[in-house]
């Protein structure tokens, strides 16, 4: 009975998965620029799939102790490392593009605004990678993911262009947020009560 609690939550994880990744094509494939050019389409997409991506990432960490009970640690953890990965390697993607075709007509207050969240990602990404030689700090710069998550929706909503036609776009992105507070607040009290215990 409990293994099978365990598969149903597990097909359940995968499935949110699924969606959380689709939301993004929907959004790009509802607009007739995704016919007409191919570098600006891909521009998009690799910006909503990475903040899709850093969101899952976040979300993951936030409730490991959760996610715990139905999924091997080691599996969530390297599920919370490859979203994370991939989603900074699209938002770097998303930045190169976007070089390409041209930053004439955006805000440059907010065009700056994504090329600090790039240097706060690589900075977080480091000290991830080196971890076990960084291990009093290396926690500290990580949680600047948080910072980044909340950048990246103020450099989405002032920037995206998917966000002026899709007003449910918006509302995601607020969903996202709700669940990543949520989830920070769940780490503090849990952290607190530990605390408290010991």
């Amino acid at each position: 009975m409990v293994r099978e609690k365990k598969v149903i939550a597990r097909t359940l994880i995968g499935l949110v998965g699924l969606g959380l990744l689709a939301i993004p094509i929907l959004a790009v494939s509802m607009y007739g620029a995704a016919s007409r050019d191919y570098l600006w389409t891909a521009l998009r997409l690799a910006a909503l799939e990475g903040f899709t991506l850093i969101f899952a990432s976040i979300a993951l960490s936030a409730f490991r102790p959760l996610l715990v009970r139905t999924i091997n640690p080691r599996s969530l953890h390297r599920l919370h490392v490859n979203t994370g990965a991939v989603g900074f390697f699209l938002a770097v993607a998303h930045a190169i593009m976007l070089l390409v075709v041209g930053l004439s007509g955006y805000a440059r207050a907010f065009l700056w605004l994504g090329v600090v969240v790039l240097i706060v990602l690589v900075m977080a990404m480091a000290t991830a990678v080196s971890r076990r030689r960084l291990q009093r700090t290396w926690r500290w710069i990580h949680r600047l993911n948080c910072l980044v998550f909340a950048a990246v929706l103020v450099h989405g909503f002032r920037l995206g262009s998917d966000f002026a036609a899709a007003s449910w776009l918006k509302a995601w992105f607020l969903i996202c947020a709700a669940v990543v507070v949520f989830g920070l607040v769940y780490r503090v009290m849990r952290l607190r009560t530990q605390r408290l215990t010991d």
